[in-house]
């Protein structure tokens, strides 16, 4: 699937998929798993990425030698896009939301140890910081050199393309466990990851549900930016127009992005405790909570094979 695209091979892939056993037992599920794309490899792993496989092959393809993203303080995307840049010996500049702290910590320490030049906008989020990326790609492009802009997440039709081909992997899992997920839950942010499964789920029409956990928006929001990814890599690429379901979650998102209430902390503990397993405390933490309160209200019949779609992050619990 998608053979075709440049790409850099970054990623330690396929990532493991396996049971929950004791996490499962806990929440009465017969048949609870992990998809742990926590484990990609590069600079703590994480589901951004298998997206820079692609971004960065078409980067190199347009010749271009600088990486520039953004994201907030401590974003999983910035870690691994200046993980990506270093490993391929490029140069990368990434604008973050907030006022520059006087320590590094976390995902901030690791990208400014992997050479990545940051600044910072305080007065921005991860979600308005967009406009000044043009300024930014404009400055670079006047001193000589070939910029390569990637918006939050890398949510876009090459970084999206990424989760279509990831569910052709984890459809050959299923197959060798000789198991079907008849639901995968996943935190969804700015979009592009969900946007991508969706994608591939119908491609090889899978018949599982996929719903997504909000992290940092409404459930009409985030619909709304999962819907315009899903309508960028159908175009680019030129697919068949298809008529997505969208299932979005907002009922853990609690007092918004990034904010860690207790709820988040128990999850935290109780994967940690149970199997081992380190979410983090943005993204996966939020739908360790999900899946934790869909169990023990019955909104997940106890014989319903359940998948939780770990994208990483961890690196961010050390700033926390």
């Amino acid at each position: 699937m998608f053979d075709e695209l440049p790409r850099e091979r970054l990623a330690f892939l396929p990532t493991p998929l396996h049971p929950l056993k004791n996490l499962g037992d806990s929440l009465g599920l017969d048949s609870l798993w992990i998809k742990r794309d926590d484990l990609t490899g590069l600079a703590f792993g994480g589901n951004k990425t298998r997206k820079l496989e692609y971004v960065v092959g078409d980067a190199k393809a347009s010749k271009c030698d600088t990486l520039v993203t953004v994201g907030a303080l401590q974003s999983n995307h910035c870690r691994q896009t200046a993980a990506a840049a270093a490993a391929c010996g490029m140069r990368c500049i990434l604008l973050v939301g907030g006022e520059e702290p006087e320590t590094l910590e976390g995902n901030l320490l690791l990208s400014r140890m992997m050479g990545a030049e940051i600044k910072y906008y305080p007065d921005e989020t991860l979600f308005t910081l967009a406009t000044h990326m043009d300024e930014v790609v404009q400055t670079l492009e006047d001193f000589g050199l070939k910029p390569y802009a990637i918006p939050a997440g890398a949510a876009m039709a090459v970084g999206s393309v990424a989760y279509a081909v990831a569910m052709e992997e984890l459809q050959h899992q299923m197959e060798a466990e000789a198991t079907r997920f008849e639901r995968i839950l996943v935190p969804v942010g700015t979009g592009g990851t969900l946007a991508g499964m969706i994608v591939g789920a119908h491609l090889l029409d899978m018949d599982t549900r996929i719903v997504g956990i909000a992290v940092a928006a409404d459930s009409q929001t985030t619909e709304q930016r999962v819907r315009d990814v899903i309508d960028m890599l159908v175009s680019k690429y030129s697919l068949e127009r298809f008529d997505p379901e969208i299932v979005i979650d907002d009922s853990f998102l609690g007092d918004g992005y990034a904010q860690v209430d207790d709820s988040v902390r128990s999850s935290l503990e109780m994967f940690a405790k149970m199997d081992a397993i380190i979410l983090d405390p943005v993204y996966t933490g939020k739908a360790g909570v999900a899946l934790i309160r869909m169990a023990l209200n019955g909104e997940i019949p106890s014989d319903s094979p359940t998948l939780f779609y770990h994208t990483g992050g961890q690196p961010a619990l050390f700033a926390y």
